[in-house]
């Protein structure tokens, strides 16, 4: 992913490396300048203004040169960073539900959390890395050109910290790798913290494991690995400005000793440069920690199996199904669908061969008992898992054939028992719909006391369960989409909306032409179904027509 990025932007890479270059040699150029100046005045020769000239120019050009190429480099680590979560962001909404539930929503959260920010913070130290590295390059050809043996006696003291350097990021990187894994299992713990407060809340007990094995374990871990690498790359930083500085006095005194015949003016211009390195070469290597963690980060991103091509995500311009083809039939034929498990599981739950086949207009209730399969052929007849075998039709076109699976989704709109619920209204073009409409909508429900609407943005989410899938039911209104899906919305009303969700709500979806699937168990109101599928062990085990005027058995 990212390869093909700085690809689109080689050419930006490019320029902001020349004037890096070009920075640096400026710099060179003024260090050459103070040397020359230093020797002439040890050898009292005539001094003149132009060499103070020649200072100043290279002063300004390693301010303009340096600014410059930081900011093209600022500019690309802040593109990059734009990119990268638009792709993630992309990538993560075009992957199907089912993939999605297989990665858990943990990993999922940690890597748009730590891993996304751990990248963008990796990608933005990049200006100042590059332009590190090349004058540290540069410094080092220039120190060669001064003297071949001082350089030499450089070389091997800058590669042996070269080798320490790689342990320690060997060392490091490793710690790095088992922190991020106790980070991932952090926010599956903070997940069940929230998730569980109701039964963490009643049960002490659970609720001091929970505490005790479970998370502060874990903050435990975090806490001492976080010291170990700080503590690691710390050192590192250490050795390196402290071997640094031993360059500095093996030049001076071994070439006092040792290397007598090398001019004085020499030995200054390279302990010059060598000073001249030390802020570039602590850059470098402080950038070496952040790239570690930037590497542990991307391979856990690029680790999840999300859809590699993003497909576009759709505009408000895409025109209802309901507009575009007037069908009048959902027919499903011998859909079959396994869940898939690990190998040492031997027991694997599935449902189907199943046929049926629902018209608009119609009320149909699933019924059975739980994990029979309803709510998994729910998610079935809506897209959300993908049969094995079999296939579903409107009228005589087939999904993912003659219709693509978006383009059929768009026909549903759904409140599953674990559904979200968004804080935005919006009709069935994607735009946030009439504050009006939904003033009466939420005067209706009997929510108006509780939630105010503006631009079709509702000023609270935080309600009771049965509250909120009345909200959710308001936003199914208004979706107005010609199938609705309702997984046990009643099960959380009192007797008065459960009554009414029977009794009115229905049949006026009903009169709109719509197809209404409900997941339900309330037998009382079995009589109000035009279809009644009763599921066991994931098959269809009865399929009945009911008429609209039989009675209640009690």
């Amino acid at each position: 992913m990212f390869k093909l990025i700085f690809i689109r932007f080689k050419w930006q890479v490019l320029l902001a490396t020349i004037l890096s270059a070009a920075s640096a040699l400026s710099g060179i150029g003024m260090l050459k300048i103070i040397t020359l100046q230093i020797s002439a005045m040890t050898a009292q020769s005539a001094v003149s203004a132009r060499p103070f000239v020649w200072f100043l120019l290279a002063v300004s050009a390693v301010l303009l040169f340096g600014l410059v190429s930081r900011y093209l480099l600022a500019k690309l680590g802040a593109q990059v960073v734009y990119e990268f979560r638009d792709s993630l962001t992309r990538r993560l909404l075009s992957t199907p539900y089912a993939m999605i539930e297989r990665i858990g929503g943990h990993r999922i959260l940690a890597a748009l959390k730590t891993d996304a920010t751990k990248l963008s913070e990796g990608l933005l130290i990049l200006p100042e890395f590059i332009y590190s590295l090349i004058t540290v390059l540069l410094c080092l050809s220039y120190m060669s050109y001064i003297s071949g043996r001082l350089f030499l006696v450089s070389t091997v003291l800058i590669i042996l910290l070269g080798l320490i350097a790689n342990v320690f990021l060997r060392y490091g990187l490793r710690h790095f790798k088992h922190l991020r894994h106790y980070e991932d299992d952090l926010f599956q713990g903070m997940q069940m913290m929230v998730d569980g407060s109701q039964e963490l809340s009643i049960n002490a007990r659970r609720r001091h494991f929970v505490y005790e094995r479970v998370l502060k374990a874990n903050y435990t871990d975090i806490r001492q690995l976080s010291v170990r690498v700080a503590l690691i790359f710390t050192m590192l930083n250490s050795i390196g400005s402290t071997l640094i500085f031993f360059l500095v006095g093996l030049v001076v005194f071994g070439s006092s000793l040792y290397f007598t015949d090398i001019p004085a003016d020499a030995v200054v211009g390279f302990v010059l440069v060598i000073l001249y390195m030390i802020d570039p070469v602590e850059n470098v290597i402080s950038s070496l920690s952040r790239f570690s963690e930037f590497a542990v980060s991307y391979r856990n991103v690029e680790g999840l199996p999300l859809t590699e091509e993003a497909a576009r995500i759709e505009s408000s311009s895409h025109h209802p199904l309901s507009e575009r083809l007037a069908w009048q039939t959902l027919k499903v034929h011998q859909l079959s669908f396994q869940y898939h498990t690990d190998a040492e599981d031997q027991y694997r739950f599935g449902i189907g061969p199943i046929d049926a086949q629902f018209k608009r207009g119609e009320a149909v209730f699933l019924t059975g008992g739980n994990g029979s399969g309803k709510s998994t052929f729910a998610k079935l007849l809506v897209g959300l898992y993908q049969p094995d075998h079999g296939q579903i039709s409107l009228d005589d076109d087939i999904v993912s054939e003659t219709i693509s699976l978006t383009e059929y989704q768009q026909a549903f709109s759904t409140i599953f028992a674990d559904f979200f619920l968004f804080d935005h209204v919006l009709d069935e073009w994607g735009n946030p719909g009439d504050d009006t409409v939904i003033q009466n909508y939420l005067t209706d429900l009997e929510l108006k006391n509780k939630v105010t609407v503006s631009d079709g943005r509702l000023s609270s989410t935080n309600l009771s369960s049965g509250q909120k899938k009345r909200l959710a039911l308001i936003m199914s209104y208004y979706e107005d989409t010609p199938i609705c899906v309702f997984d046990e919305w009643a099960a959380d009303q009192d007797p008065r909306f459960r009554q009414l969700f029977y009794t009115e709500i229905i049949p006026r979806l009903k009169a709109q032409n719509k197809l209404v699937i409900v997941i339900t168990h309330d037998d009382r109101y079995f009589h109000l179904a035009d279809q009644l599928i009763r599921f066991d062990d994931g098959q269809l085990v009865t399929n009945r027509s009911l008429s609209a005027d039989r009675l209640p058995t009690d």
